[in-house]
């Protein structure tokens, strides 16, 4: 289904981010907007890995590229059935690698 593989992962929290720091790291402003965010991609932890916000990521720039309505979650969703998220970002110009590493980077030096 995607390209993005998240690691296997038993989500014991050791070395991965908490879901509210993960919300500000992806500057999502409403904890229900974040929500629906996860629960789309069916990940529903309390921690996320890299791989895991990788996927976030790709949505929400997918979301912030169009008007409400034509670049929605339920047409992301269905494209992501048929594409990877790289393939889905590229095809509206977006490479979803050098913005991923460009936020890695700001968290990293940040913290």
């Amino acid at each position: 289904m995607n390209a993005i593989k998240p690691e296997v992962i038993n989500h014991n929290k050791k070395g991965l981010i908490p879901k509210n720091r993960v919300r500000k790291m992806l500057r999502v402003k409403t904890r229900k907007t974040f929500i629906k965010d996860y629960k789309l991609l069916k990940l529903n932890h309390t921690h996320f890995t890299w791989g895991e916000i990788k996927l976030l990521y790709a949505l929400r720039l997918f979301l912030e590229h169009g008007k409400s309505g034509v670049f929605g979650r339920q047409l992301y969703l269905k494209l992501l059935q048929k594409h990877s998220p790289q393939e889905i970002l590229k095809s509206i110009n977006i490479d979803l690698e050098t913005k991923f590493r460009e936020l890695q980077n700001q968290w990293i030096y940040k913290t």
